[in-house]
């Protein structure tokens, strides 16, 4: 969803636009800035606001190797996903799913020097900067690594690009509902307008109910809960 419609969504529960009509570009920006407020407020509540994306990641310049680094100024330079709900391998036109493996399943691989196409991997986190990928062997030449990954929204892009009220953010199930009502309830005193009791309940509820949910206690996750081989029915 662009950040657009969350922002034109949010203006329509407060009654600023009809159904038909679309924020201007210094409404949109207004709604952008309190948008990355809020987001940033959760994030120091350590509800850590995620989107879903397709990363692809190419081959390093000097080939591959059996790990590889995720996070802002390591080998792979953008922010580090809070989970990765999916990978796989593609040479050509043809992928190759790559399955999670456990801590003592990584130990007891003997050799992994070998050059082929990975078929597991293993993921560690030493802080929320950054991630790293472990494989079974060493890539061969020739291919990309594709990730669906839950990522931070930080008000930046992976390469620290501020987001524009026209980029598309596939949120994570359940925020755009809490950013759209929270977004209404925040931009009503700008414009003027009262808040109906409904949209400020559905506010408070959707809120209450994600940070029930979705709460990131600052303590290092258990490497097995950073990845899942698909993706939750809940879409959490």
């Amino acid at each position: 969803m662009l950040i657009s419609k969350t922002i034109n969504s949010a203006l329509r529960k407060i009654g600023v636009l009809t159904a038909q009509d679309e924020a201007s570009p210094s409404d949109s920006q207004l709604g952008l800035d309190t948008l990355n407020r809020i987001i940033d407020s959760y994030n120091t509540e350590n509800l850590i606001v995620t989107y879903l994306q397709d990363v692809l990641i190419a081959q390093p310049t000097n080939g591959w190797t059996s790990t590889i680094t995720i996070g802002t100024g390591q080998q792979i330079d953008t922010s580090a996903p809070v989970q990765i709900e999916g990978l796989y391998w593609r040479e050509g036109g043809t992928d190759y799913k790559s399955e999670i493996m456990s801590p003592s399943q990584w130990q007891m691989i003997l050799t992994k020097g070998n050059i082929k196409i990975p078929t597991r991997h293993y993921i560690q986190r030493a802080d929320e900067n950054y991630i790293k990928i472990n494989f079974d062997s060493i890539p061969q030449a020739g291919l990309t690594l594709h990730l669906l990954a839950k990522m931070p929204y930080t008000g930046v892009n992976g390469v620290g690009k501020e987001y524009l009220p026209t980029d598309d953010i596939n949120w994570t199930t359940g925020f755009e509902k809490m950013l759209m009502y929270r977004l209404a309830v925040e931009l009503a005193p700008d414009f003027e307008v009262q808040v109906s009791q409904i949209v400020t309940s559905l506010a408070m509820d959707s809120e209450m109910k994600l940070k029930a949910y979705n709460y990131q206690p600052m303590t290092l996750e258990s490497d097995v809960s950073l990845t899942r081989s698909v993706i939750s029915k809940r879409g959490y």
